[in-house]
C-alpha cells in the first residue's frame, strides 16, 4: 500500500487533471458531463479529508475506486462528439446560442435559419487540440470496411483522373487540389454540373444553403468558377494549415458540425462512412434526421485513405501533400517509382531540372534542363527555339503552356509544370496489369500505350526525349531507334510481367536478327509465302524486320495483325508513309515482301 505523501500527490494529480476536461465541457455547455466532472472532483476532496484525518488505508481504497472512473469521465470529455460510449443513443443536448470557436457558421436543423451566420471575420475557425488528438485517434485507428474497399479505390483512380480541374479551381491559392477533390465528392458525386457549395445546379445561383451563390456572374456558372467561389465563401483560401488533423476539421465545418451527429454523438458520416467508426444515423431530407439509416456515401476520410493508397496524396508525420505525377491523370503512373526499377536513362529523362526562369542556362548545370524543357514545349505544339537559352521566346511558350493546362501562368517550371509536360513520357512507361498474359499479347499492350502518347523526334534527325527514351540515353542522327524502341517495349512487358527479358537489348536491327538466328527465333520469308504457314509460325507480338539484301535488315517493328497479303505493325522510327527512318512510332500497314520475322521466345 503507498504510504499517506504518496497516496495525497496522486490524488491532487487526479484532481489537477480534471482541469482541462472540465473546461472542455463548460465551452461546449455540456452540463451533464460538467456534473460528472464535478461529482468525481468532490470525492477526491473526500479522499483528501479522509488523508487529513489519518485514514491512509481507506484514502488509498477510494484511490483504487476513482482511478477507472475519472478516466473513462476524462476520455468521454476529451473525445466529444466522436467516441461518446456509455451515454443514451438519443441522449438530448441543447444548442447554444453562441457557437464555440470550433464550430463553423451552421447551427444546424433545430434552429432554422435562411442564411447562415458567416464566421467572424477576424478570426477564422482552427482545429483545437483536443479535437486534433480525436481526429488523430480515429484515423489511426480507421479501417476502411471490407465492401466499401473497391468503390473507395474506384473513386481515388476516378479522382485522379480529373486531377486538372481541381488543380485549376485552387491555382493561385494555398488550397490542395485533393482537399476540393474530396468536397466535389461528397457534395457532387464527382459531376461538375452541380455547385461545389451544395451540389445545386450550375445553371442558376444556389438554392440550398449557402443560397444565392456565387452573388456575382450571371448564370450558368462553370464548375472552376462555383469552385473558386465556394472556397473564398468558407474561408478556405485563408487555411495556412494543411495537415491531417486540420483537413480532417476543414472537411467537417465545410458540411457543418452543430447537427444532429454532433447531438447523438455520433462520427459524422460526412468524415467516417464506409469506416467501422460509423454505422448509422443520417438525414434524409433536409432537416430530417433518420437514426437508423446509414450512409451509402462514402466519407472524406475514406476517401482521403484511398488516396494515399493509390500515391496521389502523401502523408508524412501527419503533413499531407499532393503527389505532383497526380497531374498526369493517369492512375497508373503513379505506380512508376514502385514497380520494377526503371533504368538510369529513364530516371533522368524524368528527373525534374530544377525551377527554371527567365535568365536560367548561364550555367553549365542548367543548359541540360532547359534543352529538355524547350523540347517538351515543342512537343505540346508550344514552339520555341531548342538553344539551352531561357529567353523571352521560351519564358512566353512556357507561360502558354501553362495557361492552356489551366494553372497559373507564372513563367517559371514548377515541378506540377514539369509533370504535365512530361505526362506522354510518363504514361508510356507506366506498370500495367497483365494477369496470364502471354508475353507477345503483353508487347502488343505496351507497344500501343507508348504509341497512344505519340512518340516523336524533336530538334533535328532522330533527336529528342523519346529518341533517348529507347536508345539508352543517346540521341542524334546516327540514333536509329527502330530495334531500341523494340527492345525498350519488351523489356518493359517483361518488368510487368516479372519475367526475364527473352533477349539482349540490341540498338542495330543486324543484331537483333543475328541473335534471333543464334538462339532459333528467324523466321525467313519462305517460310511464311502461304497464309497457312504463316499463321503456324507468326502470331500477333512477334517482331519483323525488313531485309535489304541477304546480310542486311534496316528496320524492324511489331506484328500487330497477320493478313492474307498484309500485316499491320507498331512501330518506332517510321513515317506515315511507312517508311524507315521516319520522326514517329506509330501504326502501319506493310506487305510480306523482303520481311523475316523473329519470335520472342
Amino acid at each position: 500500500m503507498p504510504d499517506l505523501p504518496e497516496t495525497r500527490a496522486e490524488l491532487e494529480a487526479l484532481r489537477a487533471g480534471l482541469v482541462p476536461p472540465y473546461k472542455d465541457a463548460k465551452a461546449r455547455s455540456d452540463q451533464t458531463g460538467m456534473a460528472r466532472l464535478r461529482e468525481l472532483a468532490g470525492q477526491i476532496d473526500d479522499a483528501l479529508d479522509l488523508l487529513a484525518l489519518g485514514e491512509a488505508r481507506g484514502a488509498a481504497k477510494k484511490l483504487e475506486e476513482l482511478r477507472p472512473r475519472i478516466e473513462d469521465a476524462t476520455q468521454q470529455a476529451k473525445s466529444w462528439p466522436f467516441l461518446s460510449s456509455g451515454l443514451p443513443d438519443d441522449r438530448e443536448r441543447s444548442y447554444r446560442a453562441v457557437l464555440q470557436d470550433n464550430d463553423f457558421d451552421d447551427e444546424g436543423p433545430a434552429v432554422p435559419a435562411p442564411e447562415p451566420v458567416p464566421v467572424s471575420a477576424e478570426k477564422l475557425p482552427v482545429v483545437s487540440p483536443g479535437w486534433a488528438e480525436n481526429y488523430r485517434e480515429l484515423w489511426n485507428t480507421m479501417i476502411i470496411k471490407p465492401e466499401w474497399e473497391k468503390p473507395a479505390d474506384r473513386l481515388a483512380r476516378e479522382i485522379i483522373g480529373k486531377q486538372g480541374r481541381y488543380a485549376s479551381a485552387v491555382s493561385g491559392t494555398r488550397v490542395p487540389w485533393w482537399f476540393v477533390a474530396v468536397v466535389h465528392a461528397m457534395e457532387c458525386g464527382l459531376k461538375f454540373s452541380g455547385h461545389l457549395h451544395n451540389g445545386d445546379s450550375l445553371s442558376a445561383r444556389t438554392v440550398r444553403v449557402p443560397k444565392g451563390r456565387p452573388p456575382v456572374g450571371s448564370p450558368p456558372f462553370t464548375w472552376e468558377e462555383s469552385a473558386r467561389d465556394s472556397i473564398s465563401y468558407d474561408r478556405l483560401d485563408e487555411v495556412t494549415d494543411w495537415s491531417l488533423t486540420s483537413a480532417l476539421y476543414h472537411w467537417h465545418r465545410y458540411n457543418g458540425i452543430n447537427n444532429e451527429y454532433k447531438r447523438r454523438g455520433i462520427p459524422t458520416p460526412y468524415l467516417w462512412s464506409g469506416s467501422q467508426h460509423y454505422r448509422k444515423g443520417k438525414y434524409v431530407a433536409d432537416g430530417v434526421f433518420d437514426p437508423e439509416k446509414s450512409s451509402g456515401q462514402l466519407g472524406a476520410a475514406v476517401i482521403l485513405k484511398a488516396l494515399i493508397n493509390v500515391g496521389a496524396v502523401t502523408i508524412e508525420n501527419e503533413t499531407l501533400g499532393g503527389n505532383p505525377d497526380a497531374a498526369t491523370e493517369h492512375p497508373p503512373s503513379l505506380a512508376i517509382a514502385t514497380s520494377q526499377p526503371l533504368s538510369e536513362h529513364v530516371v533522368a529523362e524524368l528527373a525534374y531540372p530544377g525551377p527554371l526562369k527567365l535568365g536560367s542556362g548561364k550555367t553549365h548545370e542548367e543548359r541540360p534542363g532547359v534543352k529538355r524543357l524547350q523540347e517538351w514545349l515543342n512537343l505540346h505544339g508550344c514552339a520555341t527555339a531548342i538553344d539551352s537559352d531561357f529567353g523571352e521566346s521560351t519564358l512566353d511558350r512556357l507561360k502558354c503552356f501553362q495557361e492552356k493546362r489551366n494553372r497559373r501562368a507564372t513563367g517559371v517550371l514548377d515541378l506540377e509544370t514539369w509533370v504535365l509536360l512530361t505526362t506522354p513520357l510518363r504514361r508510356a512507361v507506366a506498370p500495367m496489369d497483365f494477369g496470364a498474359s502471354s508475353l507477345e499479347d503483353a508487347v502488343i499492350r505496351v507497344a500501343r500505350q507508348h504509341i497512344n502518347e505519340l512518340p516523336t523526334e524533336v530538334g533535328g534527325n532522330n533527336r529528342g526525349p523519346w529518341v533517348r527514351l529507347y536508345m539508352n540515353g543517346k540521341d542524334g542522327p546516327e540514333q536509329r531507334w527502330c530495334a531500341g524502341f523494340v527492345c525498350f517495349i519488351v523489356s518493359q512487358a517483361a518488368r510487368d510481367l516479372t519475367t526475364a527479358m527473352p533477349f539482349r537489348r540490341q540498338v542495330s536491327v543486324d543484331e537483333l536478327v543475328k541473335d534471333a538466328k543464334a538462339s532459333g527465333r528467324f523466321v525467313p520469308e519462305t517460310e511464311v509465302n502461304d497464309p497457312v504457314k504463316l499463321r503456324s509460325k507468326v502470331r500477333p507480338g512477334c517482331i519483323f524486320a525488313i531485309r535489304q539484301s541477304e546480310a542486311d535488315w534496316n528496320h524492324t517493328g511489331f506484328v500487330l495483325a497477320l493478313k492474307d497479303k498484309t500485316f499491320d505493325t507498331l512501330e518506332g522510327n517510321t513515317g506515315g508513309e511507312g517508311g524507315t527512318d521516319g520522326p514517329n512510332a506509330r501504326e502501319v500497314n506493310r506487305s510480306y515482301v523482303k520481311k523475316d520475322f523473329l519470335r520472342l521466345v
